[in-house]
């Protein structure tokens, strides 16, 4: 059996699946303490927990520790050569730009200064920073200078995160900003991985345990403990990969709603795929190089929070807490839900009077309020959504296998899913003027989402035949190749490379690797070729396990 576990900001949803079939389901409302979240909802599991072979839990802790700032004061070392000064964009005090550069090709033209590394590494210890963030410039093409000063001060910090392992890709900002946010939240992830093990462990789940990432895929979690970051925006692309489980006609583009109580998220399948943000997700408005599926979110929910402005009513993009039919202050569409007698659960007589509140300061009737707070919500939704639409028709569109989609993306049908979307339904439909489904266990779809997603990992080869050098960023390999190496080549060190190092990437089972790109240029001086310079990238098919395909 595998138990999948979604962590959202207002609910904790489980979903417990064995072979083809969906055992058994549970939602609870999450609390701070995360971990009770987890164990509050599996307990609530009608399940066998030793005969459970595998964990998946989507998880907001990274994306909440990195928005609400909390997280230790983290060091950053870095050499950048010439150009713009890093410091000016950067968000720490404890920021050290170094002496030390490398070109475009990975060849070094300054050597790093061994007396200037440690000088720093002094001083942030005596500042009781314990995390340390190591980025070169042009660090993919040639990692030394980033292992030489992690030689020079791996035995005085806890915690060290090297930039060429966070991503073969170049963009020197998008990678500060990851290996900063990677070092930062791994302390918070590695206390949390251990929690969550013992208290899955008191129930008796003895098994191997997985999270998943922004780009909907996952990974164990001794390689979530090493690259935590990419397990930020893990919760929109639960909604996702739910969406993907559970989309039964491929063949339409359709606009992907997982309604929650404090926000909704907005997301697109094309032929059943997801769109992938393909330069990097950002978080708190900083762009970063994790690999992630194109999400958006709106402040608006079931438990949104109803007020006047004015005479206009307004739902979200505060939660201000439970709505008030169900012990709450409200008011919120949940209440209007109550009011209109669609939602039968709770105290009827405290959400009326919350919506009362607001239709005696408008003098207008109850069920009229009501029906326009619903009104002002799925508004809301379908703004955002169309902003969406016009954001991922603006730039080229990528599905998750890194596909271009040449065609603009236009909604056939929406999905509706978490805990409203049979309520908003009818109102969505309207609102769109599209088709609106609402699939079987829409209601704990992000989980499902979770427990089905395959493990994924991507990595990176580069090799120049002029130089003698062949480099695989992720797996931090840095070695010589014969002149003759060619691009055929390359495919197989490649393929052997990511079997080879299945667990270090946190892969499992069988793997299907695929070649998302590959270049190779021929390097000319004068009228005579003198080597050839080679770009490789492969990954693990993403998707939805095998087992839940043939259903």
């Amino acid at each position: 059996m595998i138990l999948g576990i979604d962590i959202g900001g207002t609910h904790t949803d489980a979903v417990c699946i064995e072979g083809r079939n969906i055992v058994s389901t549970a939602k609870a409302l999450t609390g701070d303490d995360l971990v009770q979240s987890v164990l509050e909802v599996a307990g609530r599991l009608d399940i066998h927990y030793s005969d459970i072979d595998r964990v998946v839990l989507s998880t907001t802790l990274s994306t909440n520790a990195i928005i609400e700032r909390k997280f230790a004061p983290t060091g950053m070392i870095v050499s950048a050569g010439p150009g713009i000064d890093p410091r000016q964009y950067f968000l720490t005090e404890d920021f050290y730009l170094i002496d030390g550069a490398i070109d475009h090709r990975g060849r070094e033209y300054v050597p790093i200064r061994e007396d200037q590394v440690l000088q720093i590494a002094k001083e942030l210890k005596h500042r009781d920073i314990t995390g340390v963030g190591i980025v070169s410039k042009f660090s993919v093409r040639n990692p030394v200078h980033e292992t030489k000063i992690h030689a020079l001060i791996e035995n005085d910090f806890k915690n060290i995160s090297l930039g060429h392992t966070m991503s073969g890709s170049l963009n020197f900002y998008r990678r500060l900003n990851t290996t900063y946010f990677n070092t930062a939240v791994t302390p918070v992830q590695e206390r949390f991985v251990k929690s969550v093990r013992q208290a899955l462990q008191e129930l008796g789940v003895r098994c191997p345990l997985f999270f998943l990432k922004a780009d909907g895929g996952t990974y164990s979690s001794s390689a979530a403990h090493r690259l935590p970051v990419e397990t930020i925006l893990s919760g929109p692309a639960a909604s996702m990969m739910g969406a993907v489980a559970l989309c039964e006609d491929t063949g339409k583009t359709t606009l992907v709603l997982d309604v929650g109580g404090t926000t909704t998220d907005i997301g697109v399948l094309i032929n059943g795929v997801p769109v992938l943000e393909p330069k990097g997700v950002s978080i708190d408005s900083l762009k970063t190089l994790v690999r992630g599926l194109k999400v958006v979110s709106v402040g608006a929910g079931g438990d949104s929070f109803v007020c006047l402005k004015g005479d206009t009513v307004c739902a979200g993009p505060q939660r201000m807490g439970a709505p008030a039919v169900m012990g709450g202050e409200g008011p919120t569409p949940m209440d209007a839900f109550s009011v209109l007698g669609e939602f039968d659960q709770g105290d009827k007589a405290r959400a009326h009077a919350a919506v009362s509140a607001i239709a005696g300061r408008l003098g207008r009737d109850v069920k009229d309020v009501a029906r326009e707070i619903i009104s002002v919500l799925v508004d809301n939704i379908r703004t955002r959504a169309l902003e969406f639409i016009d954001e991922v028709n603006s730039h080229p569109v990528y599905t998750i296998y890194e596909m271009l989609h040449p065609d603009l993306v236009v909604p056939e049908q929406v999905m509706v899913i978490g805990g409203p979307a049979t309520l908003l339904k009818p109102y969505i439909e309207e609102a769109f003027q599209l088709k609106c489904v609402v699939p079987e266990h829409a209601m704990v779809a992000n989980a499902l989402g979770a427990a089905l997603a395959r493990t994924t990992a991507q990595i990176t080869m580069l090799a120049d035949t002029q130089l003698g050098r062949f480099v695989c960023p992720e797996l931090g390999i840095d070695d010589e190749i014969s002149r003759n190496l060619c691009l055929e080549d390359l495919k197989v060190m490649g393929e052997k490379a990511m079997k080879d190092n299945a667990e270090f990437l946190g892969l499992t089972g069988d793997i299907e690797i695929s070649i998302l790109e590959e270049q190779s240029f021929n390097m000319v001086r004068g009228f005579s070729t003198t080597g050839k310079n080679m770009r490789l990238k492969l990954q693990t098919k993403p998707g939805i396990i095998n087992e839940w395909r043939s259903r």
